[in-house]
């Protein structure tokens, strides 16, 4: 039991972008909330300090401070309950009087009255000016503004310290925090809903693949791209060029086009406008010949559809004369056969004969029955020995006999000498014409009286002429002048190929076919190829 590796385990896109998301929103809302927590305490700590000061230097313009201080030495029992009051009243943690030698007048804690002042931030103070600042006291670190106290003459006979500590600050702080916390949880939620919609979105539109098998799915698809035979020329429904495989740039290259560059609108470079009627029109063009600056072509157009839209539009060529020649072996081929068929009916038929006497027993008739054979030749004799091409002689000998078998008398007459071919895809090709015009001679004899058929081949200045007449009902006249246009038959659907293909091959090799024919006086094929010829 073979044992096969694992891909590893992935996760699905959407769950990838869902977690991307969300985590890019929490880490982006973190930081701010951060930064705006920060930015609010430092904006309250400030506010704060502004109060402060500010009632400092109200609580030392009053009287009572200043009379307090002027009397060195006395502590007064009434300014600390005036103070301790005021204190209250304002919503702050201490309002400290001091004297010039930072002893303390007043002090929330009555206990640490009379002591120096805590912190080392009140010599500004006592020097006379106005300012705000943060430092760790007795009650912890606090937002202390001072104010100097001036006597009569202006000069400081102390200060006085108000602030609030940052314990008192917590509650404010920690209610902003609270509501932001449960801003910044809502927005994750909102944006992992967002993210899965989104994940959903982009899984319905790359209908449902995962990134790696729309990786996969383009390896593929270029690897497809660059193996068939067939140009591929893709545009989008504004006839922008979106696509051309290999086959595509060599067949164009070939007709002096410059390669197809995407993006490219098809009106500058192709002078056709066929795949823009496609585009207008919605519906395909099919096995249409196309000659494309002396390149003929074989080419289809068709629409391309997406959920029921017009997405654009492929056009799909080949070059004609490689279809030609597929269909040229492929007629080849089965002309062989049914010429390898024929010979084989006739060797059965003699077989049968052999068999039949040996059953009977009758020696003498068997013995006779040899003789004939034996005098007679082996093989079936050449139509005209003046058909020096192997190859075409063959051939002849398998239409005769296949004639034979139809019922139809087939006389073949070389007017001069057949020579052998030097090119061998010119003998295949003077197989394939006399196959279609003697194919189309017979299947006109199908329901005639008097069933002829005579081929005539004569080479004159290295020009071979061929010259098919059957006795059948001939052509009408109406479509006479149509009879070798591919698809042009009187015999039904899916017929009409034989006559366009051989004329097509004449022509490729600079030869020509034409028609003669009268209702009721048969038709009569006459072509001519240019050939060359070497010693046999």
């Amino acid at each position: 039991m073979l044992n096969h590796p694992t891909s590893p385990r992935r996760l699905p896109l959407y769950l990838l972008i869902s977690l991307l998301a969300v985590a890019m929103v929490a880490v982006t809302l973190g930081l701010a909330l951060w930064l705006f927590m920060a930015q609010q305490r430092s904006a309250l700590e400030q506010a704060h300090a502004t109060r402060v000061m500010d009632l400092a230097e109200v609580v030392a313009a009053k009287a009572s401070v200043g009379d307090a201080l002027r009397q060195p030495g006395r502590l007064d029992a009434t300014l600390q309950e005036e103070i301790d009051g005021l204190r209250r009243s304002l919503g702050v943690d201490f309002i400290v009087v001091m004297d010039r030698q930072s002893r303390r007048l007043t002090h929330p804690e009555p206990a640490r009255i009379d002591e120096p002042f805590q912190g080392d931030d009140e010599g500004p103070a006592l020097a006379g000016e106005r300012y705000a600042s943060r430092a760790e006291g007795t009650l912890g670190t606090s937002i202390r503004g001072f104010a100097p106290v001036r006597g009569a003459d202006q000069e400081v006979v102390g200060a006085v310290a108000v602030g609030v500590t940052l314990a008192a600050l917590l509650p404010t702080l920690e209610e902003h925090r609270r509501r932001i916390l449960m801003s910044v949880l809502a927005l994750v939620v909102a944006a992992g809903v967002a993210a899965g919609g989104l994940a959903r979105y982009l899984k319905r539109t790359l209908l449902g693949l995962e990134p790696h098998q729309i990786a996969r799915l383009v390896e593929e698809r270029q690897a497809l791209l660059s193996s068939v035979h067939e140009g591929i020329l893709a545009v989008d429904q504004h006839a922008r060029i979106t696509l051309a495989n290999a086959a595509a740039q060599r067949l164009l290259e070939r007709a002096g086009l410059p390669a197809p560059q995407p993006g490219t609108a098809l009106d500058d470079y192709l002078p056709s406008g066929a795949l823009l009627e496609v585009l207008a029109t919605g519906q395909p063009a099919l096995d249409q010949e196309v000659t494309l600056h002396g390149q003929p072509l074989i080419v289809n157009r068709l629409p391309v559809y997406h959920r029921q839209r017009l997405i654009g539009a492929v056009a799909t060529f080949r070059d004609k004369g490689e279809v030609d020649r597929l269909a040229e072996q492929l007629t080849g081929v089965r002309r062989y056969a049914e010429a390898l068929r024929a010979s084989t009916h006739e060797v059965k038929n003699t077989l049968h004969v052999i068999t039949g006497l040996t059953q009977l027993g009758d020696l003498e008739a068997l013995r006779r029955y040899l003789r004939e054979l034996a005098s007679g030749p082996l093989v079936a004799p050449l139509p005209d020995e003046r058909l020096r091409d192997p190859v075409l002689a063959g051939f002849l000998l398998g239409k005769r006999s296949e004639a034979q078998e139809r019922g139809i008398s087939l006389r073949v007459e070389a007017g001069s000498d057949i020579p052998v071919f030097a090119d061998s895809a010119l003998s295949h090709t003077l197989v394939t014409v006399i196959g279609n015009l003697l194919e189309n001679a017979f299947e006109a004899l199908v329901d005639a009286e008097r069933r002829d058929v005579s081929l005539l081949l004569a080479v004159d200045e290295e020009v071979l002429t061929i010259e098919v007449q059957d006795s059948g009902p001939g052509i009408a006249p109406a479509l006479l002048s149509r009879v070798c246009i591919r698809g042009v038959s009187t015999k039904g659907e899916a017929r009409g190929l034989g006559l366009a293909l051989a004329k097509a091959r004449l022509e490729a090799h600079g030869g020509t076919l034409s028609l003669y024919s009268h209702p009721g006086q048969g038709t009569l094929a006459e072509a001519s190829l240019p050939l060359q010829e070497i010693p046999a």
